[in-house]
């Protein structure tokens, strides 16, 4: 029963090796492939719509911006404001009050497209007001509040203070929540030959307005947009309750770690469930912009492909079943029998006269039934033949013994001695109790145990041995050199060799005595020659193959890291070449504002200042960020043509290695890694820019690929300084995992890596070493302990050697 079940099983084990477990795999690799797909395509998408509505709200707050210093600049404003203080409040001039009044509304006619605006209030600095809002009735302001931000309003450097989220003062507005913009209108004094604040403008902008927009924003099923200001507080949120409150714990501890400026995305813990959160802030740090997406949601598509995997796993498993209760009953039971058949002859109770019946089928099984009844047969008639058999292994036993040569049989198995005849002792003068049962290494009977070895090489080989010379030792110590004969048989039911054993000691001290005369030394030196030449010669190929290859291998080092730093390059060039299409669209839209105002006669001075400054931030955003593409692209172009060739040309040190550092910034620049360089500067190099750069590179790749492995915020470190007169150190270190001593020895041996098979080649430090030591004609060396980093330490001189075939024209 055991036999049976063991086999089933293991048909059963093999049949879910070979269908399940690359089904489950498959499924599996399929289920996180698409959810990586679902994910990044999630991520893209959401960032896509953070970034629009970071860039609207950008939109609005600077057409407010816009709209106050507008107002403020308004001549009839600032008198107006410097009037009512001059004069008492009996003696308020209605006509400065509805002019002033007037001066905004026409203001507000130049931002039609400007909606949300609650009101606009004007403090004068003894609290004055002039009201222009959403309601007829002109609420009571706390005098205190007011005063409080008129003050902190004079004393900002900034021309323009956001307050973030507030309470609407005037509370008979339906608008609870506004934006509030804080702006202080200034006049010259002729007195004080200065301009000093005569009161400030607040504008109050709704976030019911913002609201309507972002709530139309769609980013799936349970997801949602959040916005905050500086404060930290809820601009827009799903409920409307929520606005004004401080964000949640988790989105203000991101807000307070995003870098200023900068759009990003990550994976929080937010509640019950983890979500997808993307985010983006404004450059001044006064918006902040939130997507936050459910991966529970995003992953609902993934349980159809999980189930799927399912049933077929199960049907897979339904059909294993039948299979192996198919072949317990056609294969098992019939080998059983046969199984049960050999145990019964091993006992003497099987009739081997009755053969076991034939299944029905012409397959395999069938076959081992009807061998297993011609073994019967065969086993009768060796019954028969059995006595023969004795008899003639008797007259064999006497052949043996009255040989006249030395012959011995030995076990295939273990080498041991089953018996030798009288020759073969009186020829190596051993007893029979010494021999029989042992093997030949027991009592030495070989002089070297190699030749033995090479012997039961052949044996194994050809299956017999002719004429095999070999030295062996006599019990006495002498040694004689005799040549085995040897064959396989069978001897008593057992796998023999019979060995005979010629002693031809005699007849090898004539023929080398013989040698010995007519050898002549002439013969032997030539010999030699011949075979030192030949030696030469393939000793000079394999250098120019090794020389070749390396030749290869640097050259291909070279051509990934120029492929690597056109595609950091291209990424980088996008940002400042994407804002100075933003800002020129920018000052083609003022551009046709201001043509329409003059075409409609309502051109004002104001119109004019706003507009020249609107050109001037604009033309400098657009040199600044042109200037930035320009000195990338100059970088690149100087580090591509150094690294594309080895040409020998004077440049200064610390500018040709920030050139080189400044293409490496993509490699690294998303990881979390940075980089610090201390370069002396006003250090002249006669080298070779190109071969440097890779070395630099080739330290960078090797940092990030295995220095920082499960670290996300590692530091680099590029020194240089003077040595001396003539050399200069360039160090290269890390605060990494560190290299363990057993690797020390190894680090600069070309194909050693520690991720054979994940994607290291082993290539990138010998090369480093190669360029060094000879076409930098320095020295590298390495100091490294596991869990402090690594350093890369390179002494050059300031002037290269000449390499061979350089001429000084090329230099």
């Amino acid at each position: 029963m055991n036999f049976k079940t063991n086999i089933t099983i293991r048909l059963i084990a093999y049949l879910l090796v070979v269908s399940v477990l690359p089904l489950l795999a498959y499924a599996i690799v399929s289920f996180d492939m698409v959810k990586r797909t679902v994910i990044d395509l999630a991520d893209s998408y959401s960032a896509q719509l953070i970034s629009n509505q970071r860039d609207y709200l950008l939109l609005q707050t600077a057409q407010i911006e816009s709209l106050a210093a507008r107002i403020a600049s308004i001549e009839e404003i600032g008198l107006a404001i410097a009037n009512t203080d001059a004069s008492s409040s009996k003696e308020r001039n209605s006509f400065d009050e509805l002019s002033t009044q007037v001066g905004i509304r026409q203001s507000l006619n130049a931002y039609s497209n400007l909606k949300g605006l609650v009101s606009i209030d004007l403090f004068t600095a003894k609290g004055n007001r002039f009201y222009v809002g959403d309601t007829l009735a002109v609420p009571a302001v706390n005098d205190a509040q007011r005063q409080r931000i008129y003050e902190a309003a004079v004393k900002s450097s900034q021309s323009l203070i956001w307050l973030g989220v507030e309470d609407n003062l005037n509370t008979a507005s339906p608008a609870r929540k506004v934006l509030t913009a804080v702006k202080v209108i200034r006049r010259y004094s002729e007195e004080k030959r200065d301009s000093e604040a005569v009161g400030m403008l607040l504008i109050n902008y709704s976030t019911e307005y913002l609201a309507e927009n972002f709530s139309r924003l769609d980013l799936g099923r349970e997801a949602y947009l959040l916005v905050t200001d500086a404060q930290g507080r809820l601009v827009y949120a799903p409920e409307p309750g929520n606005i004004g409150q401080a964000a949640p714990g988790e989105i203000e501890a991101l807000r307070r770690s995003v870098p200023v400026g900068q759009a990003s995305s990550t994976e929080r813990q937010l509640g019950p469930h983890k979500a997808l959160v993307n985010y983006s802030c404004t450059a001044d740090g006064l918006w902040c912009v939130f997507g936050v997406i459910p991966k529970q949601t995003l992953l609902a598509p993934m349980n159809r492909i999980a189930l799927l995997a399912t049933i077929v796993m199960l049907m897979c498993f339904g059909v294993i079943a039948l299979a192996g209760r198919h072949f317990k009953r056609k294969m098992v039971a019939p080998v059983k029998a046969i199984s049960d058949g050999f145990r019964l002859l091993q006992e003497n109770k099987f009739d081997i006269s009755r053969p076991l019946p034939l299944p029905t089928g012409q397959d395999e099984i069938t076959e081992l039934v009807a061998w297993f009844n011609a073994f019967l047969e065969t086993l009768q008639m060796r019954q028969r033949h059995e006595q023969e058999l004795t008899q003639s292994e008797y007259k064999f036993s006497a052949i043996f013994q009255l040989s006249p040569m030395a012959l011995a049989l030995i076990r295939i198995e273990n080498g041991e001695f089953v018996d030798v005849n009288n020759f073969w002792l009186m020829q190596f003068g051993f007893q029979r109790e010494d021999v029989v049962g042992k093997r030949s290494r027991d009592f030495g009977l070989w002089v070297d145990l190699k030749q033995r070895e090479n012997m039961v090489t052949t044996l194994q080989t050809a299956n017999n041995l002719d004429r095999f010379e070999v030295q062996q030792r006599r019990k006495d110590g002498r040694i004689l050199i005799c040549e085995l004969f040897g064959r396989p048989i069978e001897f008593q039911h057992e796998k023999l060799y019979i060995f005979c054993c010629v002693d031809i000691t005699r007849q090898r001290e004539a023929e080398q005595q013989i040698l010995e005369i007519n050898q002549q030394l002439e013969s032997r030196v030539h010999s030699r020659t011949m075979v030192l030449e030949q030696t030469n010669r393939e000793l000079a190929a394999a250098m120019n193959t090794l020389n070749r290859t390396k030749d290869e291998l640097v050259r291909s080092e070279k051509l990934a890291a120029l492929g690597s730093l056109v595609a950091g390059i291209a990424h980088e060039l996008n940002t400042p070449i994407g804002n100075s299409v933003t800002v020129a669209s920018t000052l083609q839209d003022e551009s046709a504002i201001l043509r329409a105002t003059l075409e409609s006669g309502k051109l004002r001075r104001s119109s004019i200042d706003n507009y020249l400054a609107t050109i001037t931030t604009g033309t400098e955003l657009l040199m600044r960020n042109l200037g930035n593409a320009h000195e990338l692209i100059s970088s690149f172009k100087q580090v591509t043509v150094d690294q594309s060739s080895n040409q020998r040309r004077p440049f200064m040190l610390k500018e040709t290695l920030e050139e080189i550092v400044a293409t490496l910034v993509p490699m690294y620049k998303k990881s979390g890694h940075n980089m610090h360089c201390e370069l002396v500067s006003g250090v002249m190099m006669d080298s070779y820019p190109g071969p440097l750069g890779q070395v630099i590179t080739n330290f960078v790749t090797n940092a990030l690929s295995h220095a920082f492995e499960g670290r996300s915020n590692g530091m680099m470190t590029l020194k240089a300084r003077m040595l001396n007169p003539e050399q200069v150190e360039i160090i290269f270190s890390d605060n990494g995992i560190g290299i363990s001593d057993e690797h020390h020895s190894r680090v600069f041996d070309p194909f050693f890596t520690t991720k054979l098979g994940k994607g290291g080649s082993g290539l990138g430090m010998s090369i480093a070493y190669n360029i060094v030591t000879s076409i930098l004609g320095g020295a590298i060396s390495l100091q490294s302990r596991v869990g402090e980093g690594s350093s890369f330490i390179l002494i050059l001189p300031l002037c290269a050697p000449m390499l061979q075939g350089e001429t000084d024209h090329q230099i």
